[in-house]
């Protein structure tokens, strides 16, 4: 007995640090690196606030889900806002819970948001630069939002040589957007390499502007290479989703099978490709007649089908919907664009003629030909003056000396029956 005691204790041991472990890996799991955007001090409503890279932090979530009801989270990471919100002077913050329903998996996303604008101290002659040399710049790529309410000048960030460590550094631009159309859009202050942006930008118009950034000693001497510095203009979603075509008009034969495609309606977006402010729905918003419902549209196609085979021609032989396009995959906050679809039917032969009288009763003088001596008549309830509608008659007993024909008046479809010889 006295010699079971060591096991039991190294096993006891041994299960409270696998909890432990355990424990700390399930916590530490839980959260993923803070995100912080910089905004202006005021947020209107329905506006993009940013992009959260998701997938970094939990490819397997399916559920997406915010902390702060005034912030909404897309599947592609764009936070959204709910409602108008002014900052204070402290950061505001919100937690997206990102989950996986499947295998109760949970990860968090903390995201701060700043307004403030760091200050930047200046950089001060140490000694003569003897030689040029190739070193690292700052920073990487930018970018700012098309459409921006500033305030202007836009702080976007520092340009940065590290011979400023040691050197008087001055900093200038050159390019598109500097000395180049659009003009006077973007300026670095020459001391600090803070760069800004002097007015709204649109994206449909400039998607992103390659600028050229040197580095300068007051005696004009050029420690380092030009930096090539790309600013990237990121999408809003200001730009209305359009049908390709202000009336679509599509023709189908009544009676057709359930699932019969009708046509399909197309729609464009002048916004940034593969993203929600592109990413479109369709839908069937109204028709005329209302009852019954006799068609669909596949989300994401445009593709209209019957949804009945009951459609007859002799009973309506047009419908009108009113159909729809909605950006942001269809969620109730994007831009939508309505169009009119008139759908025709078309005839089939369903009908059979019918006389209008089942006898007739006709004289003739003898002697007499090629005269008429009857007219006939005869319902059909197919489309007039179409294959469908137009009658063929046959004397079928009575005439078996060909005294008599039959022909059809092509104006009134009527038979005309006529004497050709002599009985």
């Amino acid at each position: 007995m006295e010699a079971a005691r060591p096991s039991g204790s190294w096993n006891g041991a041994l299960c409270r640090l696998l909890l432990l472990t355990l424990a700390i890996l399930i916590f530490a799991s839980d959260a993923c690196k803070n995100v912080t955007l910089h905004v202006p001090s005021k947020l209107d409503a329905e506006k993009l606030v940013g992009r959260v890279n998701l997938k970094e932090c939990f490819t397997a979530a399916n559920l997406i889900h915010s902390s702060d009801p005034d912030f909404q989270i897309l599947e592609d990471g764009s936070v959204y806002t709910t409602n108008t919100i002014l900052l204070s002077s402290e950061k505001r913050s919100f937690t997206i819970l990102l989950s996986n329903t499947e295998n109760q998996e949970k990860k968090k996303i903390f995201v701060f948001l700043e307004h403030q604008t760091k200050v930047l101290k200046k950089r001060h002659t140490k000694e003569k630069v003897l030689r040029r040399a190739k070193r690292r710049w700052a920073p990487i790529p930018c970018s700012m939002l098309e459409n921006s309410l500033g305030p202007f000048p836009l702080f976007l960030q520092q340009v940065q040589s590290d011979t400023a460590q040691n050197y008087t550094i001055y900093y200038s631009i050159r390019g598109p957007g500097v000395d180049q159309e659009p003009r006077n859009l973007f300026y670095v202050e020459r001391d600090t390499g803070n760069l800004y942006c002097t007015r709204p930008v649109d994206r449909e118009q400039y998607e992103s502007f390659e600028i050229i950034a040197f580095a300068t000693t007051p005696d004009g001497y050029t420690p380092e290479l030009p930096l090539p510095l790309i600013i990237k203009i990121e999408d809003e979603n200001d730009n209305y989703p359009i049908f390709t075509e202000e009336t679509y008009t599509f023709t189908i034969f009544e009676n057709c099978r359930v699932g019969t495609t009708v046509g399909q309606v197309c729609a464009t977006d002048k916004d940034e490709p593969d993203t929600m402010h592109t990413r479109l729905k369709y839908s069937i918003i109204g028709q005329v007649p209302p009852s019954p419902t006799l068609f669909s549209m596949h989300p994401t196609t445009g593709v209209i089908t019957t949804t009945s085979s009951q459609l007859d021609r002799e009973l309506i032989d047009k419908y009108q919907l009113k159909i729809k396009v909605q950006d942001m995959d269809g969620q109730y906050f994007g831009l939508q664009t309505t169009s009119t679809c008139i759908i025709n039917i078309d005839d089939v032969n369903d009908h059979l003629p019918t006389f209008t009288r089942t006898s007739y009763v006709t004289s003739v003088e003898e002697n007499t030909v090629d005269v008429e001596i009857l007219r006939v008549t005869v319902e059909d309830k197919d489309l007039v003056n179409t294959a469908n509608w137009r009658a063929n008659y046959t004397i079928l007993k009575g005439n078996e000396n060909g005294n008599f024909k039959i022909v059809t008046d092509a104006k009134t479809n009527e038979g005309v029956l006529c004497v050709v010889k002599r009985g």
